[in-house]
């Protein structure tokens, strides 16, 4: 048990010392998210909200990641259990959100919308399109970490309680209600 233990800590550790690279270039990668053509004008991150908002996640959860691992290293783990419990859930839910936004502008940016005559715009702005990818293919890696760090810390949160327990008098009521 105490090998699953260490094992678990020294992955947990791990995922959130890699999610640092994988925000920080998802980060630089978005910021240099720009293009220009003189017959349309010019698209960079911060005309979008959906690449802004991608931008603040990766600026939130980069240092999130460092101080938590640093944590992690440094204190015992009861303490702080159930706050990243709930940061590492909190996170990765915004996470989700940042993800799926920045994905849908750049679904609509390759593919448009006829119903709303949206054309699509990557053939006029393909450095654009082609560095919002790498940038959302960084974040999403960040995510899965994230998704695997929620489970860790929901394991580490729900395996100090016991199961309920069923008394007597009720398994034999829960029994009877099954005939």
């Amino acid at each position: 048990m105490k090998d699953l233990h260490l094992n678990l800590r020294f992955l947990e550790i791990f995922l959130r010392l890699s999610i640092l690279p994988l925000t920080i270039a998802s980060a630089f990668t978005v910021v240099q998210t720009k293009d220009s053509t003189d017959q349309y004008g010019k698209v960079e991150f911060t005309n979008i909200s959906s690449f802004k908002f991608l931008f603040s996640m990766n600026c939130i959860s980069a240092p999130y990641a460092l101080i938590s691992a640093t944590l992690l290293m440094s204190l015992r783990e009861n303490r702080i259990t159930w706050g990243f419990f709930l940061l590492d859930q909190l996170i990765a839910y915004l996470m989700v959100t940042s993800s799926s936004a920045a994905a849908e502008l750049l679904y609509l940016a390759h593919e448009g919308d006829r119903e709303v005559s949206w054309s699509e715009v990557c053939s006029y702005f393909g450095k654009f399109c082609s560095k919002g990818k790498v940038s959302l293919v960084l974040h999403f890696l960040a995510l899965l970490c994230f998704i695997c760090l929620s489970l860790i810390s929901a394991l580490r949160v729900f395996r100090k309680f016991e199961p309920p327990s069923v008394s007597a008098k009720e398994e034999g009521r829960q029994g009877s209600d099954v005939h």
